[in-house]
């Protein structure tokens, strides 16, 4: 069994190969082929399922209004015995015999009963219910209704389910479902309705009983359910059977049935079920106020016997599956194959290195669609290639310009190291200092002609830089320098914090009357290298800031690198991408603050 299970998989499987491997058009002409033959093929089935589907919601909604109403009658009828209830709870002959001694003679109980008799004729001497009424005097008087007075009536037991709800509920009226089964359909007791009587002082004085027989209920749905084929049961909120229309055996027993807990669960609908492998619907409703249910399980067979619409139906479909496969066979073969084929010889030029080519289409499906992605393709490779092009051109002459601006830094250096001999010479030893720290700087720059440097590095330069500044400006500027000793093995391009500091001291500090500050502050969060210049010097105006802003947005930055601004961003944009760089933050005569964000970059990430 397994082999031919193989085999006919690798069967299918090599036929559905050689089909792929079919020209477009061939596969087309096969494609009509079936759509037009499965939807023939399915046609009746879905027909009859869409026409079945709408005539069991639509006549399932129909059962359930009837339920509804049984559902309302139901509870006019429980409000009716209430009310009957409330005439005996106030009735001044039933609070006048309960108040009587248990010790009066035979003939006085003779004629309290006449009396409660009379009282009991005159309330159900218009009622058509099957109802027992009994009162049961906690001075030993019993009255009733029916036949025989019960055993379990007879004798008072307050912790006998009914006597103990009707006591805690102090007056009030409770219902109780009966779950004895009695084999007497005509006198079957159903419902109880079980109250406490009280005096006037709102002292007990017994307990008024309504026992509800099955017929009282059955009249309330007999008249709605017209088709006897139709199981019907009225249950309470557990789930008992309350009246069945079908065997009176069932009643004070559970619905025996797996759908009861799905109906337990909501209050009104209708869904499939089965009932002795044959298929129902179940319908049911449940009142609000009462809680009980009212379920119908009516037959499938019952209800989509008569459906004159699938033959219309069928023909109708027939026809539209005809003509939408007609069209759709013509559509595709003038606006798949076409595109496709034009798609196909652009890419062939764009193989020959041909970029300035464009599929144009005049429709809007998957094909264009996909032409349209490759001419986005296409222009974002030629954007790609020209902007590589022109960062290699920018970074040259960079890198020209650098050159240029160091002015023969080894002349320089060799003059420094001749000015720091004869300033020793001549015991000058704040000039030696000065010449020796510029002359370190120019070292530095001399050799530092790799991409990337170490921030400790870094800070050497800064150091020598800032040792002269002190000495140029003594007291007038206050230099402060915090660097996170985890971040000085960090890699950044050289010469990149120097020129912003030295821009602080020349636009900031210098042209301030009175005395600065410059604080430094080397940091890392997160995945950034963080470096902050902060002076608090003349700062710039709004408008000044709005423009330098705009420079720095639309990346149209002069090409002076030197020294600077202009330098450090133009460096950083060419060594990483856009979200990277620095901002700046600056107000008029209180300084200005620039913020550096570099790639967190270790030494073995730039090798």
């Amino acid at each position: 069994m397994y082999l031919i299970i193989i085999n006919r998989w690798w069967l299918i499987k090599s036929m559905l190969k050689k089909l792929m491997g079919l020209k477009l058009q061939t596969k087309l002409m096969l494609f009509f082929a079936l759509i037009t033959l499965i939807p023939l093929i399915s046609l009746g089935f879905l027909t009859y399922q869409v026409s079945s589907n709408m005539m069991k919601e639509e006549i399932s909604k129909g059962i359930m209004e009837n339920l509804n109403q049984v559902n309302k009658n139901l509870a006019f009828f429980s409000k009716d015995v209430e009310q009957l209830s409330n005439y005996i709870y106030r009735s001044e002959v039933v609070q006048e015999k309960l108040a009587k001694s248990t010790d009066r003679d035979n003939l006085e109980k003779y004629h309290d009963f006449e009396e409660i008799n009379d009282l009991f004729d005159s309330i159900l001497g218009t009622k058509t219910w099957s109802i027992n009424l009994y009162i049961l005097g906690l001075n030993g008087d019993r009255y009733f209704t029916g036949d025989y007075l019960p055993l379990s009536y007879n004798q008072i037991s307050e912790n006998w389910g009914l006597i103990r709800k009707a006591k805690d509920a102090n007056g009030a009226v409770v219902w109780d479902t009966h779950y004895t089964i009695k084999h007497l359909e005509e006198q079957e007791v159903v419902l109880r309705v079980g109250r406490q009587l009280k005096n006037e002082k709102n002292e007990p004085i017994g307990y008024l009983i309504i026992d509800v027989l099955e017929p009282s209920i059955a009249a309330l749905y007999y008249s709605n359910n017209h088709n006897p084929i139709n199981q019907m049961y009225l249950l309470d909120s557990e789930g008992y059977i309350i009246s069945s229309n079908t065997s009176k055996i069932t009643i004070g027993t559970k619905l025996s049935h797996d759908s009861l807990e799905y109906i337990l669960e909501s209050q009104r609908g209708f869904f499939e079920t089965e009932i002795n492998r044959k298929n129902y619907m179940a319908i049911y409703d449940t009142h609000a106020d009462t809680h009980y249910k009212v379920v119908s399980y009516v037959p499938e067979n019952e209800i989509i016997k008569s459906s004159l619409t699938i033959k219309y139906l069928t023909l109708l479909l027939i026809v539209i599956v005809f003509i939408i496969a007609s069209w759709f066979t013509y559509i595709f073969t003038n606006t798949i194959t076409s595109p496709i084929n034009h798609l196909k010889s652009i890419m062939r030029k764009v193989e020959e290195g041909n970029l300035d080519v464009q599929f144009e289409s005049k429709y809007t499906d998957e094909v264009s669609e996909l032409g349209r992605n490759f001419n986005i393709m296409i222009s974002k490779l030629k954007n790609s290639i020209n902007e590589s092009l022109e960062k290699k051109v920018r970074l040259q002459q960079a890198e020209v310009k650098a050159l240029r601006a160091q002015i023969n830094p080894h002349f320089l250096y060799n003059t420094l190291e001749t000015m720091s001999a004869i300033a020793k010479i001549k015991n000058v030893r704040m000039i030696s200092d000065l010449a020796i720290a510029l002359g370190e700087m120019m070292r530095y720059s001399l050799k530092k002609d790799s991409e990337l440097v170490s921030l400790e590095e870094e800070l050497f330069l800064l150091e020598r830089y800032l040792f002269i500044q002190r000495t140029r400006f003594q007291t007038k500027v206050e230099i402060n320098v915090l660097v996170e000793e985890d971040s000085k093995n960090l890699m950044l391009p050289p010469l990149l914090i120097q020129p912003l500091v030295e821009n602080a001291f020349i636009h900031g500090l210098e042209p301030k009357i009175g005395k600065g500050e410059l604080f430094i502050h080397i940091f890392k969060e997160k995945e950034y290298l963080m470096i902050e210049i902060r002076d608090d010097g003349v700062g710039m105006d709004e408008e000044k800031l709005r423009d330098l802003h705009l420079l720095l947005e639309t990346k149209k930055v002069p090409l002076n690198i030197g020294i600077g601004l202009e330098n450090v961003f133009k460096r950083i944009y060419l060594y990483y991408s856009e979200d990277y760089g620095l901002s700046i933050k600056s107000k008029k005569n209180e300084g200005t603050t620039i913020l550096i964000k570099l790639p967190v970059t270790h030494r073995e990430d730039k090798a």
